[in-house]
């Protein structure tokens, strides 16, 4: 039975939207943008988090008033039951997977869910819950899935998923995912936090982390993950001290729960190249835009093809030149030369050239900064994120419920 939202006098739909990533990361803080703009008299949303960290944030970010329920799950703190063979993958089912999906399909049917929004991608028991209790299940794929039979048999069976860039796309298709079931929002930018004019925090400053006020300071924003590239840009600006003396950097972020010893590992990295004395590692910072601000030229290293790259769009919204490694969702955010450069993925000799290139040419730089911003303006919006995320809503609620059940 096909379903209408929206009409004039209807009450706003019930949608569950869920997260339930491995910690404080760029998807609840997206999800959070999201929420601040979704429209409230089409829908009610009912927030499921998994971490304390995300309840607060949250709370934090979009206001007291928000329904939001933790449950928790320890599946995404362990390695993917996939890797574990068919006994761990039944352990991880009957011990997690099941116990974590009942108790979303009981919020479900307590809050009169009409719609489930899952925001770390494919999951099994967002997936078994939205089969048990009959309500559509939409899909925001952050990345590239697990490829396993598995994935394979059971990722096409959610309703719709929306990809946060055309390589997520790809990868969505490749894992048999029909192609009118898979569309394309990019993650968004507020405009109204992230405002490249606004006065940085009061409590933020470069004298407050150490870094002398007229240095020219290059920095790397995102939490401490091996893929992320941070030791990439720790050699790359071993280099640039050659040609740039008085250069500083600036490592933002800190590790997820677990990782610590990655974070350990960078500063050990620092002290072998002889840079610790001019590389600050100032840990997560809560206020993104005024770290920004701190920053001449800000650098994306991964090592892997990252899926989109958030705070490369962030950075350009805060009129901020930005160096991203040359694949992936950055080649869909920069133009290389127009908007930003683009550096040989893992090539700390290539990243070193573009921030010299960047730190001895300031007007060079200011005029990518000009473009960048521009650019992010016109395509990563967060009212356009919204209104694109509220459209597939609409979508699905709209379509005939399939009677297809878990196999």
């Amino acid at each position: 039975m096909s379903r209408h939202v929206g009409g004039v006098g209807e009450e706003p739909v019930p949608v569950a939207l869920i997260e339930n990533s491995i910690g404080l990361s760029g998807s609840t803080m997206s999800l959070a943008t999201l929420l601040r703009r979704l429209d409230r008299d089409r829908f009610e949303p009912h927030v499921v988090v998994a971490r304390d960290e995300q309840e607060a944030y949250l709370r934090e970010a979009v206001g007291a008033e928000l329904r939001l329920t933790r449950i928790a799950s320890r599946r995404r703190l362990r390695p993917r039951a996939t890797r574990l063979g068919r006994v761990g993958a039944l352990l991880d089912l009957v011990a997690d997977t099941l116990p974590y999906a009942n108790a979303l399909r009981r919020f479900t049917a307590r809050h009169r869910i009409r719609l489930i929004h899952q925001n770390n991608g494919f999951d099994v028991a967002a997936l078994v819950a939205s089969r048990w209790t009959g309500v559509p299940l939409v899909s925001y794929q952050r990345g590239p899935e697990w490829d396993s039979r598995l994935v394979r048999r059971l990722a096409p069976l959610t309703t719709r998923y929306i990809a946060n860039s055309q390589i997520t796309r790809e990868n969505l298709l490749g894992l048999g995912i029909p192609p009118d079931r898979v569309c394309v929002v990019y993650p968004p930018v507020d405009l109204d936090t992230f405002d490249a004019d606004r006065p940085p925090a009061a409590r933020l400053t470069r004298a407050t982390l150490g870094i002398p006020p007229t240095a020219p300071c290059v920095g790397i924003v995102g939490q401490l993950q091996e893929w992320k590239g941070h030791k990439v840009f720790i050699r790359a600006f071993a280099r640039v001290l050659r040609v740039v003396p008085e250069a500083w950097a600036c490592v933002v972020g800190g590790p997820p729960a677990g990782g610590e010893a990655y974070a350990r590992e960078l500063r050990d990295l620092a002290r072998e190249l002889g840079v610790s004395s001019r590389i600050v590692f100032a840990g997560f910072i809560a206020e993104v835009p005024s770290a920004l601000q701190l920053l001449d030229v800000v650098v994306h290293a991964s090592v892997e093809p990252e899926p989109f790259g958030r705070v490369i769009a962030e950075a350009m919204a805060m009129r901020r030149p930005v160096i991203a490694s040359d694949e992936g969702g950055p080649r869909e955010i920069i133009e290389h030369g127009r908007t930003g450069l683009l550096f040989s993925r893992g090539n700390e000799a290539a990243l070193a050239d573009c921030v010299v290139s960047l730190l001895r040419d300031p007007a060079e730089a200011a005029r990518l900064a000009e473009a960048g911003i521009a650019e992010v303006k016109r395509r990563f919006s967060a009212g356009q994120h919204a209104r694109l995320i509220e459209e597939e809503y609409r979508r699905v609620l709209n379509l005939e419920t399939s009677e297809v059940r878990i196999p």
